[in-house]
């Protein structure tokens, strides 16, 4: 049986008001490694090889073989792994399990450069049955003696052509935008999804948030930017019903731009020209409250709930 909602959220809660009650020093680093004395001219000219970053973000790494251990931990000393509410135990996300281990290399860390000057880095080394993969991901800053990480957690999402990026949430916290795309390797040819997923920063560590739609829990905070659907009309005409999502961000509060077109075509004679129009167009706010988003029923779930029993996850 699921565990209540007060339940399944009062972790990231409790880890919000410890954080409130006994203030912390921001600027210390949340691990120990630092790059190496004869890492120095790297330090200079801020650059590492991959197997360098993966030795400061996964403790134990095999450098040799560019291989993490049998258990991974992230180099603050956690066990790299993503805890799903208990209401995604069925979700294929949840119980996709790791891969056989393969010889890491560059295409599997993602860099991006802050205005500040911080790197987020994102160190995957594990490939999942789903399209996803599980990796550290990092806020690091270079000091005068090397390398410094000042924020840590594991993040789980699709793998192909991520994007990292932090942006404000509320008046004085920060939240790490991860934006990928999912390509079924079973299906070539098929056109990728792009997904984007939102991980609060608590005390120097990034952290899966639930989200709540309209009082109802739909799993972490990770959504798709488009999608798609048809469906077959009574006159044999197929309606087709798109998605584009926008995520930005507006005084610290994410903003989903969600437009939904539909188009519908005679099948049967493709000279006649389609009807298109646009279904819905609509800003919707995730507020962040007490470690869970908050947000209203989105138009695409509505859509598809008038016109199918399929609802699709992630909002």
């Amino acid at each position: 049986m699921r565990r209540s909602m007060m339940t399944m959220f009062a972790g990231t809660a409790l880890l919000l008001a410890a954080g409130a009650c006994k203030p912390k020093d921001r600027d210390m680093p949340v691990c120990p490694s630092m790059v190496a004395a004869e890492r120095a001219n790297e330090a200079d000219t801020q650059t590492l090889p991959v197997d360098v970053w993966y030795s400061v973000l996964v403790r134990n790494f095999n450098r040799m073989a560019m291989e993490p251990p049998d258990e991974p931990r992230e180099c603050s000393g956690r066990p790299i792994e993503v805890t799903w509410p208990d209401n995604l135990k069925e979700d294929p996300r949840a119980t996709a399990r790791p891969l056989d281990k393969r010889r890491l290399g560059d295409g599997d860390v993602t860099f991006t450069q802050g205005e500040d000057g911080a790197l987020l880095v994102w160190a995957r080394i594990q490939d999942l049955g789903n399209g996803d993969a599980l990796g550290p991901v990092a806020l690091v800053r270079w000091v005068e003696r090397g390398l410094e990480v000042r924020g840590i957690g594991s993040v789980q999402a699709p793998a192909q052509r991520p994007r990292l990026r932090l942006e404000p949430l509320g008046v004085d916290a920060k939240v790490l935008v991860v934006e990928s795309e999912n390509c079924p390797k079973d299906q070539p040819g098929a056109k990728c999804s792009r997904e984007a997923q939102l991980l609060p920063l608590v005390e120097q560590r990034f952290v899966s948030a639930p989200m709540i739609e309209d009082g109802v829990d739909i799993g972490p905070a990770r959504f798709v930017l488009s999608d798609h659907f048809e469906l077959t009309l009574k006159d044999g005409w197929i309606r087709r019903y798109d998605l584009v999502r926008l995520l930005k961000f507006e005084k610290g509060v994410p903003i989903v731009d969600e437009t939904i077109r539909s188009k519908d075509c005679d099948p049967k004679n493709t000279a006649t020209p389609c009807e298109e129009r646009i279904d819905a167009a609509e800003k919707r706010p995730l507020v962040f409250r007490d470690g869970v988003f908050i947000a209203p029923r989105s138009a695409w779930t509505r859509t598809r709930l008038e016109n199918t029993t399929q609802v699709p996850t992630g909002g």
